[in-house]
């Protein structure tokens, strides 16, 4: 697929997941973005090893997972324009 406007390469992109930056919040940003996270309605998952707690705001997504050594929340942004 060969994309002829902008709008067609940015939807080929983000099907791709070319325009997702993700990152490890760590320290006090990270106490901070929990404070305001456990003020919205989250989505739990697990697949017995990890679980996940997710929070939309915006176009970001915040994954907060844990288990079997993993204590970490990641920061998922979808660039659009």
């Amino acid at each position: 697929m060969t994309p002829r406007t902008k709008e067609e390469a940015r939807d080929w992109l983000k099907a791709l997941d070319f325009l997702r930056t993700q990152r490890v919040i760590e320290g006090d940003e990270r106490e901070k973005i929990f404070t305001m996270l456990r003020l919205l309605p989250s989505t739990h998952t697990n697949n017995q090893h990890l679980w996940c707690e997710s929070w939309t705001v915006g176009n970001t997504t915040y994954d907060h997972l844990t288990g079997d050594g993993v204590d970490e929340l990641i920061e998922i942004t979808e660039e659009d324009e």
